[in-house]
């Protein structure tokens, strides 16, 4: 189950990222910070942490990660980009003008207005659903309880559970998400659950750290509450 202090952490991180994101933007047009090594052999999260310590000095101080955090906050930030927006059409016109390196992180960060965000698509809810499950799998077995795909699926879309689900769901991958690679696409559908309402984004919504402790403890009691037989 979740711990106050590293949810607190993680958002914080997912917040930094998506305005380290905003400011590149506006960076790249000044030469603020620039693309201008080429990265061999490397992952997305790697370059992206090289890139960060590279340019350290001119990202403000409000969206600096702590130094301990540089290779958490690297990969949340990589993966965010990749799983949340696409390129360009032809995105290697666009990186001619910024750098000589066309890894996924440079051709990503360095595309800036270029980049769109990814259409929902029937794949990507699906993916959303497998997400739900693993992590519902993994709260029941803290319980002491073996639900099968089925029931787990069927208390993810609960009427009254599922925007919790949605919402710890998301907070359990963005702490993994500091730790390995992203999970691909579902992770675009669960943001769009809880951040969005009928089809636009929720005015000034933030990820908060004791609605999101609540949520699971919610779910847990669902877990607990519901008549299911087969105990680990």
């Amino acid at each position: 189950m979740f711990e106050l202090d590293e949810i607190r952490r993680v958002v914080e991180l997912h917040e930094k990222s998506y305005r380290l994101l905003r400011w590149v933007g506006s960076a790249l047009e000044t030469g603020t910070v620039t693309f201008n090594y080429v990265h061999v052999a490397m992952s997305a999260s790697d370059a992206a942490k090289e890139w960060l310590r590279r340019h350290f000095a001119n990202i403000p101080g409000d969206l600096r990660p702590n130094e301990d955090d540089i290779d958490a906050f690297a990969k949340l930030f990589s993966s965010y980009l990749t799983t949340s927006f696409e390129l360009h059409e032809n995105p290697k016109t666009i990186l001619k003008s910024r750098c000589g390196c066309y890894c996924s992180w440079c051709a990503y960060l360095g595309a800036g207005a270029y980049l769109k965000t990814k259409k929902i698509t029937k794949k990507s809810r699906k993916d959303a659903d497998q997400l739900k499950t693993i992590y519902l799998r993994q709260l029941a077995s803290t319980a002491g309880l073996n639900m099968s795909p089925p029931e787990l699926l069927a208390l993810a879309h609960e009427p009254d559970c599922s925007y919790n689900v949605s919402l710890a769901t998301y907070a359990w991958e963005l702490v993994r998400r500091t730790k390995f690679a992203s999970q691909g696409e579902g992770i675009l559908v669960l943001w769009r659950e809880i951040a969005w309402i009928e089809n636009r984004p929720r005015k000034n919504f933030r990820l908060e750290p004791d609605k999101i402790i609540a949520a699971e403890q919610q779910i847990m009691e669902r877990i607990k509450a519901g008549k299911y037989i087969d105990a680990l």
